[in-house]
């Protein structure tokens, strides 16, 4: 590691003798609670993560070049693939056994990126916490043990496990519900739970089509953010093998929270309604405590994310600080980062789209149940029925305010674009008159790769038409916390 006192330029002004002197004496395997992580949440898919080099998106496009100039290239779809940056970045690297069949490497020819000297922006793939360019191998940071051969075919079938297993049990409430006028807050208030569970395994799944797919799923980019080599690149900058998880306190509350709510909704099953044990209710309690868990997990892995770029941006600005006016130099650094960046973006605004209305719907269906129920003489005639329903609000709105909070907490605020914001606000700070065209260049590629998302005003219309449809709800048959498996009401 770099001393505190060490001059801010240093850590750029490398020697590649350097390099391996910091190779050899600071690589240390990483936790294995950041491999669990990984493999709980299914998300290995290749069999090597780490590959033996990573290319910058303007050294491949010049490798491309050079393959077409000597009639390697052969498929036509490779031209989308090559010049995909994502695919380029986390998909299409060297990766030791998985070479491809139209690489010049493979006609025995030299790699015009072996022939030539080692790129800056190429090198800055591989920054640690200080900005220090520090190749790895997977034997160093431990995930050999945890990625094993057929771990890409488990995982999807893992799954596609959980999306069968969730689909099974809408479709048996969807028949139990649909089409009774009476019940569709109860559906309602089932789906808003279900949509929650649902969103991180299909999003895993989608990951793992768009490396399946590659070029074929140009509108899947987001879902590379879900792909165990950007996890891995990301998490570089965290020191995760000297220091171990970052935010432990946070990681500790996504793991405790699931297990608590699940405990609780068991004992409203079997003790609060005196139902008793069931072998049912211990299995749906089981499963129920693993989607939850992962759902957890998942935010955590957006809150690491999260700080990865941030620690990442700021070494970016450190590193255009010192090589101010050396445009070609700073454009792949650049470039890369903010690719990464927008792909988790768009991760995050997607994840937003779909889980945010399910929380608005969640908490003004909840409202409109808990005004219903006061009016209810099947309710308010029974202590016990009185006390299984104030129960199951409190689980209700626990689960509701813990989600909620935690995914704010993950994301650090409603959006995760002041993180890109607070950057270019420090390039402005660093403007010089001096450098004057090289930082209106760099500020406007950042005008020209920063789009604007419709993904909230699409958000803000549908938690409106929620509020509105669970407001004009009247009518509805509030007794559905009956039956011991389902811990329903019976009115007597």
């Amino acid at each position: 590691m770099m001393d505190k006192h060490t001059d801010d330029t240093s850590w750029i002004n490398y020697r590649p003798e350097d390099v391996e002197v910091h190779r050899q004496s600071e690589n240390r395997e990483w936790t294995p609670f950041f491999w669990a992580i990984l493999k709980f949440m299914c998300l290995f898919y290749h069999r090597v993560v780490v590959p033996r080099k990573r290319v910058c998106f303007c050294c491949s496009v010049d490798r491309f070049r050079k393959r077409s100039r000597a009639g390697v290239v052969e498929c036509p779809e490779r031209y989308d693939a090559e010049l995909d940056p994502l695919l380029v970045a986390h998909e299409y690297q060297d990766a030791g056994n998985e070479s491809r069949p139209w690489d010049v490497e493979s006609r025995g020819e030299m790699s015009p990126l072996v022939a030539r000297d080692s790129c800056p922006a190429c090198d800055a793939l591989w920054w640690n916490r200080d900005g220090v360019t520090k190749r790895y191998t997977e034997r160093e940071i431990g995930v050999g043990r945890w990625n094993h051969r057929g771990s890409g075919a488990l995982s999807s079938l893992l799954l596609l496990g959980a999306l069968t297993i969730i689909t099974y049990d809408i479709v048996n409430f969807m028949k139990e519900l649909w089409g009774q006028p009476d019940l569709i807050l109860k559906l309602m208030r089932k789906l808003t739970l279900y949509i929650v569970l649902l969103v991180y395994p299909l999003l895993s799944l989608c990951s793992k089509l768009r490396s399946l797919l590659t070029s074929r799923t140009p509108s899947f980019q987001w879902a590379s953010a879900l792909n165990a080599r950007y996890l891995v690149k990301q998490s570089q900058v965290l020191d995760i093998g000297n220091k171990g998880l970052p935010q432990k306190m946070f990681f500790c509350f996504c793991m405790a929270t699931p297990l608590l709510t699940a405990v609780y909704r068991f004992l409203i099953f079997t003790v609060i309604s005196g139902c008793g044990f069931q072998v049912t209710t211990i299995l749906t309690s089981i499963v129920g405590i693993i989607f939850n868990q992962a759902f957890g997990l998942y935010l955590y892995l957006i809150h690491l994310l999260r700080v990865s770029f941030q620690r990442q941006f700021n070494l970016l600005t450190l590193y255009l600080r010192d090589h101010e006016g050396e445009e070609m130099r700073c454009r792949g650094a650049f470039f890369s980062t903010i690719v990464d960046f927008h792909c988790f973006k768009g991760l995050v605004n997607l994840s937003i789209f779909v889980m945010f209305p399910a929380f608005v719907f969640a908490i003004s269906s909840n409202l409109t149940y808990q005004y219903m129920l006061a009016n209810s003489p099947c309710i308010t005639g029974n202590p016990l029925n009185m006390n299984i329903s104030h129960h199951s609000l409190r689980l209700a709105w626990s689960e509701i305010i813990l989600s909620l909070g935690s995914y704010l907490v993950a994301i650090g605020g409603i959006q995760v674009d002041y993180v890109f914001n607070n950057f270019v606000t420090n390039l402005l700070h660093l403007r010089s008159s001096e450098h004057r065209i090289f930082w209106d260049t760099l500020i406007k590629d950042i005008n020209h790769v920063t789009q604007d998302s419709y993904f909230y005003l699409v958000t803000i219309i549908f938690s409106f038409i929620s509020i509105f449809l669970t407001f004009n709800f009247s009518s509805q048959d509030v007794t559905d916390l009956v039956v011991c498996n389902t811990t329903s009401i019976v009115c007597v």
